[in-house]
């Protein structure tokens, strides 16, 4: 047996196991829950409805095995506007109805979308030991399998690991085009881009320029090349790509005039025309006639997607909120998030490369435009989008070629052998030690996943995936209770069996935010707080008894004035307060609100007196 395909293929059984073991783990998050739902609904309802701001294809497919297990359905909070949102209503729906069952039905869905990885990680492999040499693929597919990032979102419904994968066989089938330029490998283009996009429209986005710059990269770099008739079957195998997005939607309202839809973002509204005041204008009216080529739910949720970004939200970073984002974001979080080893790899590569650049061939120029292309498209338009930043995984499509050129550090030498190995061995080392919480995981720059927190927030640390565990804790630990808790989370905790009652808030400033009880502030008792609450994310909390009410910076108090006692996962914080400390707290924070309303009192007065 060949030793690169068995280490590969070692290394995709390894991360295979690692997936199931978190995918049974870790309870529905805030976008995994929703997901399963409107996976369902497509199978039952034949609709697109729900979570239409994604494609449907990585639900659909990982909704089939649970078709078999015949959950029992709610679909009283359905309803048939995309812009309703009415997935994260239907999915407490489905967790209501089935209580703890709900566990093992979105773990087998979580499973059945690993089967979405095994294509992107087969055409690395293909692509690197045809290019390169063996120990260069075993490094490549080794550092995707042990990615913590990969990891975390390849053992979700979410589709961000399955647009990753797919994106990979998009670039590669667009390499052999660009080598072998007939109209079979165009259509193979086609459907792969078509696929690709069912999984996450960033590629829709994407595409195109790549394809752009790649070709005039490859075109340069050759003698003669017949264009027009490459770039005829090219669009004719997209053509067929586009046919392929009508076929997975049913031609679902497929070929509606512009006019027939409400856009709700900006650049909808201009591309359509539908900004335009004079009613009469020649521009308006054939605009509004247009008839769209794609189905109509496929088209309102770009628009949904693009007005979040259009009304912005409230955003963490490094310690600070903020409404709106940083155009930094995503390179700071790369740098906290992403294990050292790869990152000394990567690094280590970029510079070598840089350094020896007058030694590029034309051959290579070639090969590596297809590599570095697309991470920093990627990275370029998620980091010009800054109407919000919650999650890193947005740039997950970009990982696999970073992980290409990071294992070419095997190849400059026997020195720089060691070091990739040395490397791979720490991530490896920093994986295993985390596990299974990977979604929670910082490097040890960052000061590890304890001090996350400190630096990013929402799905790069809690995402309510360690809820379950909590559950289990609490069985454990009797002597916790009443357990008060504050959870970042989709669906209410007490349906899948967790007992606990919302903690008293105390909000600086605002005294009449109190229980139902009128209780304000710390008091005695077990509590168990979420991360994202404790730093003051704004969400809907669960009560305990049913009931959802607001929480702004409610449950903040906790993370300054109390020592946890214990930790589930890295995204919960359980605390044991005794009645003199909460006692301590609460004149302390009664002290600080007086010198708070002090201040805003006299910069009031100052303010008139001007």
């Amino acid at each position: 047996m060949e030793f690169g395909p068995f280490c590969s293929a070692t290394a995709v059984g390894f991360s295979f196991l690692l997936t199931v073991y978190s995918a049974f783990m870790h309870s529905p998050t805030i976008d995994d829950g929703p997901h399963l739902s409107a996976g369902l609904s497509h199978w039952y309802l034949g609709r697109f409805d729900l979570y239409a701001v994604n494609p449907p294809f990585v639900r659909a497919v990982a909704t089939i095995p649970v078709l078999g297990l015949k959950p029992k359905l709610d679909w009283a909070h359905y309803e048939n506007r995309t812009a309703a949102r009415a997935e994260f209503a239907v999915f407490r729906d489905f967790v209501r109805a089935n209580g703890i069952s709900t566990i093992q039905i979105i773990a087998l869905a979580r499973v059945m979308s690993f089967l979405l990885m095994l294509p992107g990680l087969w055409i690395l492999y293909c692509w690197l030991a045809n290019w390169q040499y063996s120990p260069m693929a075993v490094i490549g597919v080794s550092l995707w399998c042990l990615s913590p990032s990969m990891l975390a979102f390849q053992s979700l419904i979410t589709p961000d690991a399955a647009a990753t994968s797919l994106g990979v066989v998009v670039l590669y089938r667009f390499r052999r085009w660009m080598e072998i330029r007939n109209t079979w490998n165009a259509l193979l283009v086609g459907m792969a881009a078509s696929v690709a996009i069912l999984c996450k429209t960033t590629w829709l986005v994407i595409l195109p320029p790549a394809f752009a710059l790649v070709f005039i990269i490859w075109r340069v770099a050759c003698i003669s090349w017949p264009v027009a008739s490459d770039l005829r079957s090219l669009l004719v195998g997209l053509l067929l790509g586009m046919c392929v997005v009508n076929v997975a939607y049913g031609f679902e309202r497929t070929g509606l005039k512009v006019s027939d839809f409400t856009f709700h973002s900006q650049m909808m509204i201009k591309v359509s025309g539908q900004s335009i005041s004079d009613d009469t204008s020649f521009l308006r009216s054939s605009l509004r006639g247009l008839r769209v080529p794609l189905p109509g739910a496929f088209i309102e949720g770009v628009d949904l997607q693009r007005y979040d970004f259009d009304r912005g939200y409230r955003s963490y970073l490094m310690g600070e909120w903020k409404h709106g984002g940083w155009w930094y974001y995503y390179l700071v979080g790369f740098l906290v998030k992403e294990p050292i080893g790869f990152q000394l790899m990567l690094y280590a590569s970029i510079l070598h490369g840089l350094w020896n650049c007058k030694r590029w061939s034309r051959d290579s120029i070639r090969e590596w435009s297809l590599i570095v292309t697309p991470p920093l498209l990627i990275f370029g338009l998620v980091s010009s989008q800054t109407g919000f930043n919650h999650h890193m995984r947005y740039v997950l499509p970009a990982y696999p070629f970073l992980f290409i050129i990071a294992a070419r550090t095997v190849t400059l030498g026997k020195s720089w052998k060691w070091f990739s190995y040395g490397c791979l061995t720490w991530q490896a080392a920093a994986v295993l030690w985390f596990a299974p919480h990977w979604m929670s995981y910082f490097n040890e720059v960052a000061g590890g996943p304890k001090n996350g927190h400190k630096w990013l927030v929402n799905s790069n640390i809690d995402w309510g995936q360690d809820i379950l565990m909590l559950k289990w804790w609490q069985d454990k630990h009797p002597e916790a209770a009443p357990l008060n808790a504050a959870m970042f989370t989709g669906f209410d905790p007490k349906d899948i069996g967790l007992k606990f009652k919302l903690p008293a808030p105390f909000v600086k400033g605002q005294p009449e935010v109190v229980t139902k009880d009128g209780l304000r502030g710390p008091q005695p008792g077990w509590y168990a707080v979420s991360v994202c609450m404790l730093k003051g994310l704004y969400f809907s909390v669960p009560e305990g008894d049913g009931e959802w009410s607001s929480s702004t910076e409610n449950f903040t108090y906790f993370l300054n004035n109390f020592t946890p006692v214990e930790m589930i996962g890295y995204s919960i914080y359980i605390y044991h307060i005794t009645e003199e400390e909460a006692a301590r707290v609460r004149a302390k924070l009664l002290a600080e609100e007086a010198e708070f309303l002090k201040a805003e009192g006299a910069n009031a007065g100052a303010g008139v007196a001007k």
